[in-house]
């Protein structure tokens, strides 16, 4: 593995989760003694949750009721268990009362899954996407009903129009972190008409770029309101946003702008997600001099996409299995102000066994991340030669794509 042990080397999970302290002078060998650390908030952060039938049926085999959802993420569970926060974007709604169904591109889940994201770490979701509307309005305010029900925080909608850009604020280790989230698409569906129905934090793209002809949505600078209002409230603020095309390997332009806006109007951090596949990760200096980061796209965490995928294909194909943790932190720096901390990316493959199934080598299915890292020490014998070819070719794809400097080393497996 050419320069894979290098890379490795240059960060550990350690250094991603820890703070250095910023001081105009030496301290005393009495003061480096007795000073604690400063608190700390630690976030891990990964992309699209679709629960494709495929996914569903891999949940079942995996095991009972929520027990097979967990299954599912058991591989990377423990780094969202270790961080403070866990993210995902559940892009699905949960209406079992108000189900039209599932079919391609129209989704729907058992409230087995918010309880097996919860029992896997996540405790935030975004619930701000182009599927939310996908069991209409009434599937929506049910879906946040049972998040509720299940202690699942969520980000991107409020209980009426007036509330709906209000961000979650939650706190930590005495640091307010605030996420608020919003959707470019919503797959030709709207907002209810009556503002005092649940809403979506819609932030359509204008008519001839992509977006509807008459969006009922935020504009620019209602959003740049929208997050300067969030950062008042809060030391930190994440900012989720479902946007950009699908597949696409690049942000839009008009996408990295509003992002460096955000960034100025207050926000620290943004979450991307929608391309389904992963795009760069760009560290940020704002115009108020704080260190800030944009992830455009965290790709695909859960689904069914590029099942057939082979490693004699174009490399592109297996794009969509290709995924990336996000980890940073955060913690209060000189003259109190809360400030980012390091940050790192874990390498993740979609594990996806359709080909063999197809085969008929074997009758359960299994799709779900892995992490690469932990997955490439383990093949040693020949008949695995492989299986760690496209794992390390994948790895370096996606590295090329994201950005190796950020590399931390994989965790043990508990």
């Amino acid at each position: 593995m050419n320069g894979t042990t290098t890379s490795r080397n240059r960060l550990t999970l350690t250094a991603v989760i820890a703070v250095a302290l910023v001081c105009g002078c030496a301290a005393s060998p009495t003061a480096q003694t007795t000073s604690q650390p400063p608190a700390e908030v630690t976030f891990a952060v990964a992309g699209d949750v679709i629960p494709h039938e495929a996914v569903r049926a891999a949940a079942a085999a995996a095991g009972p009721g929520p027990a097979g959802w967990a299954a599912l993420l058991s591989h990377v569970s423990d780094v969202f268990k270790n961080a403070d926060f866990g993210f995902v974007n559940m892009e699905t709604p949960v209406a079992p009362e108000h189900t039209h169904g599932t079919k391609p591109f129209l989704f729907d889940a058992p409230i087995d899954l918010i309880t097996g994201l919860k029992l896997s770490g996540v405790k935030i979701v975004s619930f701000a996407n182009n599927h939310v509307m996908d069991q209409g309005q009434a599937g929506f305010a049910e879906t946040r009903e049972h998040l509720r029900e299940q202690g699942m925080l969520f980000a991107g909608s409020g209980d009426s129009a007036a509330t709906a850009w209000q961000p979650v604020i939650v706190e930590k280790n005495g640091i307010k972190v605030g996420f608020l989230g919003m959707t470019r698409w919503l797959n030709g569906g709207s907002n209810p008409t009556d503002p005092t129905k649940p809403h979506v934090n819609f932030f359509p793209y204008p008519a001839g770029k992509g977006g509807a002809s008459d969006p009922p949505g935020m504009d620019d600078a209602g959003v740049l309101a929208a997050v300067r209002r969030a950062r008042a409230q809060c030391d930190f603020l994440v900012v989720s946003i479902h946007w950009g095309v699908e597949y696409a390997s690049a942000p839009r332009p008009e996408d990295v702008a509003i992002a460096h806006q955000m960034l100025d109007a207050g926000a620290t951090v943004i979450l991307g997600h929608h391309p389904h596949v992963l795009q760069r990760v760009e560290s940020v200096r704002t115009a108020d001099g704080r260190n800030a980061l944009i992830f455009f796209s965290l790709g695909n965490f859960l689904s069914n996409q590029s099942r057939d995928y082979r490693p004699t294909q174009a490399a592109s194909e297996g794009d969509p299995r290709d995924a990336i943790i996000g980890l940073f932190s955060v913690a209060r720096a000189e003259k109190g102000r809360v400030e980012l901390g390091k940050v790192g990316i874990l390498p993740v493959w979609g594990e996806n066994n359709h080909n063999e199934l197809g085969a008929g080598h074997t009758r359960v299915p299994v799709i779900g991340p892995v992490l690469i890292d932990r997955e490439i020490p383990r093949l040693q014998g020949p008949e695995d030669a492989a299986r760690l070819k496209l794992l390390e070719d994948r790895r370096r794809i996606l590295l090329v794509r994201t950005g190796g400097e950020r590399l931390v080393t994989a965790p043990p497996q508990p």
